[in-house]
């Protein structure tokens, strides 16, 4: 998610060009290797655990090594060592960056500076966006009246880079009052602190979505490509409502509506824009 944040802010300020950016984004490709690879290579998982640790992650919103110490395939410690070896996505993408001499090192702190200034951050928050945890950064662009929303959101966002694109990446929240959208999937969540939750198209993101997820070359927005959105729309409110039913909560998931026409969302909406192979779609969450 890092690589995209600052990497688009380079390109924007003119450091980088949009090509060299992609050319930095396939080098951490080649460097950053799954936990699951490194753990079996290393002899402390083997093949058929962290395939089953896998599977899990597709109906669980945890990471992989939480899963690995809950199933006793490996440590603290062990999982300590293997991120090690995995490296920091921040500091492999600065490291290609230079490596390829699109920007000097002793420049990088001067311009994500700039980044920092431009964006209201704090220098903490900056170190946060560096852990490229999607966790600790959703919060980052939310806004105080949106902060009740930060779960869900976070889930949304974890399962798309776990089952859709790695590198996709968020932009600010806003809040719409009376909100018009159209071409996309609509579920409810009803029971105590109920919720209705939309994907929905604005730039190309959501047949984006559709296509991978629904493993499928769609090429418009018809009804069959909602449906594939509105089963990842199901998988994200079924792992959110699973969370919650583990503090008591009782929810039950309406199925998805599907829609094509021009509707409105009336009240107040969160949307939060969210680019999957750096086209847009609206993720927008409702009361």
């Amino acid at each position: 998610m890092v690589e995209y944040i600052l990497g688009n802010y380079l390109v924007g300020s003119g450091k980088i060009s949009s090509e060299q950016l992609e050319v930095v984004v396939e080098q951490l490709d080649k460097i950053r290797v799954k936990l699951g690879l490194i753990a079996v290579a290393e002899g402390m998982m083997t093949l058929a655990q962290a395939e089953e640790v896998n599977r899990l992650q597709s109906v669980m919103d945890k990471r992989f090594g939480d899963i690995a110490i809950e199933k006793g395939y490996l440590t603290d410690d062990q999982i300590g060592n293997l991120l090690k070896a995995q490296g920091n996505t921040y500091m492999s993408f600065v490291q290609s960056l230079v490596n390829e001499g699109f920007v000097k090192m002793e420049e990088i702190d001067t311009i994500f500076d700039g980044y920092r200034e431009e964006n209201g951050f704090t220098k903490s928050d900056m170190e946060t966006l560096k852990s490229d945890e999607p966790e600790r950064i959703v919060p980052l662009f939310l806004t105080p009246e949106t902060m009740k929303h930060q779960d869900v959101i976070g889930v949304a966002v974890r399962t798309i880079i776990r089952c859709v694109d790695r590198h996709m990446y968020i932009g600010k929240v806003s809040v719409k009052e009376d909100c018009e959208i159209k071409n996309a999937a609509i579920q409810e969540v009803k029971g105590e602190g109920g919720y209705t939750t939309a994907f929905a198209e604005q730039y190309g993101g959501l047949l984006k979505l559709a296509s991978i997820f629904g493993q499928e070359d769609f090429d418009r927005m018809d009804v069959d490509a909602l449906d594939a959105v509105g089963e990842f729309l199901n998988c994200v409110n079924g792992l959110h409502a699973s969370a919650l039913s583990q503090n008591g909560a009782i929810l039950e998931l309406m199925p998805p509506n599907l829609i094509t026409e021009e509707t409105k969302l009336d009240g107040k909406v969160c949307v939060m824009p969210i680019y999957v192979k750096g086209m847009c779609l609206a993720f927008i969450v409702k009361e």
